[in-house]
C-alpha cells in the first residue's frame, strides 16, 4: 500500500514540478534550446525508476508515469495555459518545450519501465 501511495505521490510531483520546470528555454544565437523540458524529463524518469526499484515492482514505475501524464494532460487543458503546445509563431521555443514535455513524459515512462524490468530481472544461474 505504501508503495502505491509513493508511486502516486511521485507521479503528482513529477507532473507538477516538471510543468513548472519545462518552460525554461535557453536562447543561444537565436536558437531556442529547451533545457527546462529536458531537465523535467530527467527528473520525471528518475522518480519513475525510483518508484519501480524501491518497490521492486515494474508496474509501479508505470503507475507513477501514468499519474504524471494524467497531471500533465490535466494542466495542459488549463485556461491559464501552463503548457504551451502546438506551434506558436510568437514563442516557438516555448511551444517546442511544451511539446517535448507533454509527449516526452510517455517516452520517459516507457524507458523507466524497461530499465526497471532489466534491473529487476531475476538472475539466471547456469
Amino acid at each position: 500500500m505504501a508503495a502505491v501511495l509513493a508511486a502516486v505521490g511521485a507521479g503528482i510531483a513529477a507532473g507538477v514540478l516538471g510543468t513548472l520546470l519545462h518552460g525554461h528555454v535557453l536562447y543561444a544565437g537565436g536558437a531556442a534550446l529547451p533545457v527546462g523540458s529536458l531537465a523535467a524529463l530527467v527528473l520525471a524518469g528518475c522518480l519513475f525508476l525510483l518508484c519501480g526499484l524501491w518497490a521492486r515492482n515494474v508496474i509501479l514505475a508505470a503507475v507513477a508515469g501514468a499519474i504524471a501524464y494524467s497531471v500533465v494532460a490535466l494542466l495542459s487543458t488549463s485556461s491559464k495555459t501552463l503548457i504551451l503546445t502546438g506551434s506558436s509563431e510568437a514563442a516557438p521555443g516555448l511551444a517546442l518545450a511544451g511539446n517535448i514535455w507533454l509527449f516526452g513524459v510517455l517516452v520517459v515512462t516507457l524507458g523507466a519501465v524497461a530499465l526497471a524490468a532489466v534491473v529487476l530481472r531475476p538472475l539466471r544461474r547456469p
